[in-house]
């Protein structure tokens, strides 16, 4: 196993390793820290189907099924979802995605998100990843004092997000708003981040939502800078993990006419560290 950096010490290419190996917990537990260490790993050359996808997934943590059931495939492993354009496909993803962070509207967010490239575009549909713990580090001290200790409220529906299928009235009762920590602190690392999921949050600290969204820009603005960014540049077979405690992301968009095919898996953290703190 070799370890390439590609964006200082954010973001890491992991080689010479078969994720659909049998796997022993030496290695396991090696791959998890080079991941949270970096926060986000990239995969080449694999080859995972939907139960090895979520077999190497569940070595990691409790696995995720999403609630909005309508975007899972009615066949086959509820743990994967599928990101589609191809014809058929049970909920089309055909646009890009606004910066986010994965389910930070629940009360447990999910830990890690793994997606496996199988096919991808020739022009577009890189996947950007920004460094929210490398955004705390360098946030201006003005800046910081105003974030630090506040609470924000996380939604499914939040101001920003534009749906591939509208939440019914039972996932709306089954995932009420929930506030969490902005500057939020790693489970195991004890490294503090911002915690910003522009698509969920509504208002932060019992501001109103105007005043909400001044700040947010600022936020954004200091998170996305080009030093605390890494654009991931699709190839087949590429499987890229990343630590939704630390790093916001969003998909970028891509020609309608290209096919695009990737699945995706989720992990838990344990219960006793399910909540943001």
């Amino acid at each position: 196993m070799r370890t390439v950096p590609l964006h200082g010490e954010f973001a890491v290419r992991v080689e010479d390793i078969d994720l659909s190996g049998p796997l022993d917990e030496v290695t396991v537990t090696e791959l998890r820290d080079i991941w949270m260490r970096h926060r986000v790993a990239v995969f080449p050359g694999q080859d995972l189907d939907d139960e090895a996808l979520a077999s190497f997934a569940e070595r990691l943590g409790p696995l995720f099924v999403h609630v909005q059931k309508q975007l899972l495939r009615p066949k086959g492993r509820k743990e994967i979802m599928e990101l589609s354009n191809l014809p058929g496909a049970h909920a089309p993803v055909t646009s890009e995605l606004d910066w986010h962070t994965d389910q930070s509207y629940t009360p447990k967010p999910v830990f890690g998100t793994i997606l496996h490239g199988l096919m991808v575009t020739e022009q577009g549909g890189e996947t950007a990843f920004a460094d929210l713990a490398g955004a705390w580090a360098s946030m201006p001290d003005d800046l910081r004092a105003r974030v630090d200790g506040v609470t924000a409220v996380y939604a499914a529906e939040g101001p920003r997000v534009r749906p591939r299928i509208v939440l019914t009235d039972e996932q709306r009762k089954e995932i009420p708003p929930v506030p969490h920590p902005l500057i939020r602190t790693h489970p195991y690392l004890d490294r503090k981040s911002l915690y910003l999921s522009p698509m969920h949050i509504r208002t932060i600290d019992g501001m109103s939502e105007e005043d909400t969204a001044t700040l947010m820009a600022e936020l954004i603005a200091h998170a996305t800078q080009p030093a605390h960014v890494y654009t991931h540049k699709w190839t087949v077979g590429d499987v890229v993990m990343w630590d939704n405690t630390s790093v916001m992301h969003r998909r970028l968009p891509f020609p309608p006419d290209q096919k695009r095919y990737l699945i995706r898996a989720g992990f838990h953290l344990p219960e006793d560290r399910a909540v943001p703190y």
